[in-house]
């Protein structure tokens, strides 16, 4: 798993933490990553957007937003064609709440 903090004037701002469904996969296996994001601070934060990529010998199956917290909505803004690698993009409206979190996901297949 992956984990990124971003901060802002020394407190911790956007936690994003990176997990897959399997450890191990076969060739012509579908994995899912999942990229949980949480908000450390005392703010809201606006503007959000998540930006990963297909890694490499996959090639991109789906990616999904799961269900924001109140006050956000997300849509895939970027991704490649099914079949194809390439980078993926989640953006937020709205405003992400302190403690508020929540996931979106991708799924890609092994070449």
């Amino acid at each position: 798993s992956d984990l990124t903090v971003a901060s802002r004037a020394g407190e911790a701002g956007l936690k994003l933490t990176k997990s897959v469904d399997k450890a191990a996969a076969q060739p012509g296996e579908t994995v899912t990553y999942t990229i949980r994001y949480d908000n450390l601070s005392a703010g809201a934060l606006a503007n959000l957007k998540i930006h990963d990529a297909t890694p490499a010998y996959t090639v991109f199956a789906a990616a999904q937003c799961g269900t924001p917290p109140s006050g956000a909505a997300c849509q895939v803004s970027q991704q490649p064609a099914i079949g194809t690698a390439g980078a993926l993009e989640w953006s937020f409206t709205g405003s992400l709440d302190p403690g508020a979190g929540g996931a979106v996901a991708f799924s890609v297949t092994l070449q």
